[in-house]
């Protein structure tokens, strides 16, 4: 039969391992594939924005430019449609202020947190 001193000692935690050393030793085997896994998403997200980004610079300044060098576009609808679609270029053009401040924020300013 087990007393409680001993049920006490074989579940504490031994004094001679300290808790930098145990973190340190477990993660510098996987610290560049969990340093990758967390920068993986970011530039996958920021490579979606720049295609999305081109696709809609691309097919809006098309539009735009063909309403404006056909003058039989030129009706009511088509102003509203080109006032939209100067909407949507202008809000490309800001957006891609934000795919450098994914990639400093999240991928390149990440520290090393792995080791103390």
């Amino acid at each position: 039969m087990t007393s409680l001193s001993d049920v006490v000692t074989s579940h504490t935690p031994d004094a001679n391992i300290s808790i930098v050393n145990v973190t340190t030793a477990e993660a510098v085997p996987g610290s560049m594939g969990r340093m990758s896994l967390g920068a993986n998403p970011i530039i996958v997200r920021v490579a979606i924005i720049l295609i999305l980004q081109l696709f809609n610079l691309c097919g809006n300044g098309f539009t735009l430019i063909t309403i404006r060098m056909t003058p039989r576009l030129w009706t009511k609808t088509n102003f509203i449609l080109a006032s939209q679609l100067v909407a949507d270029v202008m809000n490309a053009i800001i957006t891609f202020w934000y795919n450098p401040f994914l990639l400093v924020v999240y991928v390149f300013n990440n520290p090393c947190r792995f080791f103390t």
